[in-house]
């Protein structure tokens, strides 16, 4: 059996220098001392990371991961979808895949399987560990969340599909989230357990909002990752940069209050939280102290504090100057691909993009394409990915100040698009050579730079 730890000393007091008002202004009025007991769920091994999101099977006892490798000898990371009893921390399944996700009453997990080089749409059986693969068209997206709707099984996808399943298959034609005025619907997003809400991102900031139609939107103002439902649809959790933007730390949301808590006080990263049926949080933790996943219980003891106030599209929507001080934009559109070296979905974002910057050249386009790193990430580490698929890009630095009003913070790459010197689109997440073309064309100036 495994064997409940508290994550001390560090952790814990920590915690309860927040609760006695250090770093968060009680909401209630009054300070109340709280003391969060963290146990290790499951430790990663050395030399292996973890793609995204991770999630914990209601009833606490299952992990299901993203286990990423590096091949020796290559630059090629393997990915394969690992689930972990963590009872014993023994690993009950691996399948080449990633973005797995628990159904509401932990027996089942839908992934994109790698089996046999094919992408497909799979679901595991997790009492007999039978699979079944062609579940839904790989075209209506990945990055799964799974809901009951109606008595029906729900599944969203990254791509804002959604479609009921029978027998393990998908019931077509699939539906979309409804678009919304001056929101549209969202990128990214995940759906709550009743198959009624989703969290999504709007303009880099977290949205709740329903998934047909635009009533009882909430915008919470916070830039941060993948917002994961509670059971009850009250509250979601998802991590933000700390306030030293070294680091993640976990922040929970009260839909209904319209507050929110900070699971503050760890010295590492807090990345992709969680809930289990009974109000716990599994979340990966990246230190110098544990490599692996957490589980915290009690969160909501935090004392609560109200959300920040949302932007204004004034503050949405900064200029070129304001991005790139005393850098002159050369182009009148200019694409600025924002990246780093720990996104597994860089390598081919940055030929995306490469093989954009050679089309508008062949075209005379007048668009210019350029990349920015964020400041921390290594220099060799970001020339390794740079060498190893042969991307010349320009490059512009980027200071950590900037990441906020771009809307970047956790999405990473998010590409940008300016037209005469004005942010005017921005896109979370890896685009194609195709969607880029698309995203580019109605800003795209026909003339010729060679005539100007």
């Amino acid at each position: 059996m495994r064997k409940p730890v508290l994550f001390r000393p560090r952790a814990c007091v920590a915690l309860l220098f927040v609760a006695l008002g250090i770093d968060v202004t009680p909401f209630t009025g009054s300070s109340r001392l709280v003391s969060i007991a963290f146990e290790q769920l499951y430790p990663l091994a050395a030399g292996e990371g973890v793609f995204a999101y991770a999630r914990v099977s209601p009833n606490g006892q299952w992990l299901a991961y993203t286990s990423e490798v590096l091949d020796p000898g290559t630059t090629r990371v393997t990915q394969t979808v690992t689930v972990v009893d963590a009872t014993n921390r023994r690993v009950v399944f691996r399948e080449p895949g990633m973005d797995a996700y628990w159904s509401n009453d932990g027996t089942r997990l839908i992934f994109l399987s790698f089996e046999g080089g094919r992408r497909t749409v799979a679901i595991r059986h997790q009492n007999n560990g039978r699979i079944v693969h062609g579940v839904a068209p790989v075209s209506l997206g990945d990055y799964f969340s799974w809901s009951v709707y109606e008595g029906r099984d729900r599944i969203l996808t990254i791509a804002n599909n959604f479609y009921s399943l029978s027998n393990d298959r998908a019931v077509l034609p699939s539906s979309t989230v409804v678009s919304c005025p001056g929101v549209g619907t969202g990128a990214r997003p995940l759906i709550s357990k009743d198959g009624n809400r989703v969290t999504t991102f709007v303009w880099g900031r977290v949205f709740v909002r329903n998934v047909s139609n635009c009533d009882d939107m909430l915008d919470t103002g916070l830039q941060g990752a993948k917002a994961d439902f509670s059971f009850d649809g009250r509250y979601i959790a998802f991590h933000v940069p700390k306030s030293s933007l070294l680091g993640s730390e976990i922040v929970i949301v009260d839909t209904r209050d319209r507050t929110m808590r900070t699971l503050s006080g760890l010295a590492g990263s807090s990345l992709f939280p969680s809930w289990t049926e009974d109000g716990r949080l599994c979340f990966r933790y990246d230190g110098a102290d544990f490599r692996g996943f957490l589980i915290a219980r009690d969160v909501l003891t935090i004392p609560p504090r109200p959300l920040p106030r949302p932007a204004t599209t004034s503050d949405e929507s900064p200029k070129w100057q304001e991005v790139f001080p005393g850098a002159p934009a050369n182009h009148r559109t200019n694409v600025v691909m924002i990246w780093s070296d720990w996104s597994a979905h860089v390598p081919m974002a940055l030929a995306d993009l490469q093989r954009l910057a050679r089309y508008v050249e062949s075209k005379h386009l007048d668009v210019g394409v350029i990349t920015t790193v964020p400041p921390g990430v290594r220099y060799e580490d970001r020339q390794q990915i740079l060498q190893a698929h042969k991307i010349t890009l320009d490059e512009l630095p980027l200071e950590f100040e900037t990441l906020p009003r771009v809307g970047a913070l956790n999405q990473i790459p998010t590409e940008l698009l300016f037209r005469d010197g004005q942010l005017v689109a921005r896109q979370l997440g890896p685009m194609s050579f195709d969607e880029l073309k698309m995203w580019v064309a109605p800003s795209a100036s026909l003339a010729s730079r060679r005539a100007r």
